[in-house]
């Protein structure tokens, strides 16, 4: 399972990757994530990988939170 809870991912004040995403995949289930240039694709995976920290909610794989913000 992958949860996403109202993830924002910023880097910088001009350049927002991500606002508010919320979703679900249940395990056995497949996503396609498609999308032009720029509209946050590479971030989302790189969130999920923990190579990325989102400002604002919380990420969840295999049932545990694994990156949620400091704030």
């Amino acid at each position: 399972m992958i949860r996403l809870d109202n993830v924002t991912k910023s880097y910088s004040t001009e350049v927002t990757a991500l606002r508010d995403a919320s979703f679900e995949v249940a395990k056995g289930e497949f996503l396609f994530l498609v999308g032009p240039s720029g509209s946050g694709k590479s971030t989302l995976l790189r969130l999920m990988n923990r190579q990325e920290q989102p400002e604002k909610g919380a990420v969840w794989v295999a049932g545990k939170k694994i990156g949620r913000a400091h704030v």
